[in-house]
């Protein structure tokens, strides 16, 4: 009888914890800390919402912020917060094609840029799309890592 509830109670375990819900994350708070945290050789600033949309190429977000620096350099932070994990794919998809057309053109404007972008961190948990270029990636990776 022990053994028979012992299956039950760890079935249920493992239930519940493939069902977690992903955490509820402060985009705003977390871009601002990876802005202050990370190294970066220009002085960032945030973005109107307004102007987001037409920097990226991603429809659909409940949220998103975006900070960029002067044009000298390609850095930025951007974190979208999507509708769902799915919706998330497609913006993941976006913003790779994001940091692809930027290469595309730094190669002829900055070329020193280019490895930048190359190592920028690209990448998706749950429902939100996350994008740091800049020279200190592992240090943006570790600061999302912590996050999410």
């Amino acid at each position: 009888m022990k053994k028979v509830m012992l299956t039950v109670l760890a079935a249920a375990v493992l239930l519940c914890s493939c069902g977690e819900q992903p955490k509820d994350v402060d985009i705003d708070a977390l871009a601002q800390q990876i802005v202050e945290g990370v190294s970066f050789d220009d002085a960032l600033a945030e973005i109107d919402d307004s102007m987001i949309s037409m920097l990226y190429n991603i429809e659909g977000y409940t949220d998103a912020v975006l900070y960029k620096g002067s044009g000298a350099t390609a850095e930025e932070v951007a974190i979208f917060q999507m509708g769902s994990s799915d919706d998330a794919k497609t913006a993941l998809e976006q913003a790779q094609a994001h940091i692809q057309s930027q290469i595309d053109s730094y190669e002829s404007y900055i070329p020193e840029e280019v490895s930048r972008l190359e190592d920028a961190v690209v990448r998706q948990d749950g429902s939100y799309v996350s994008v740091v270029v800049s020279a200190d990636a592992a240090a943006a990776e570790k600061m999302l890592d912590e996050a999410f």
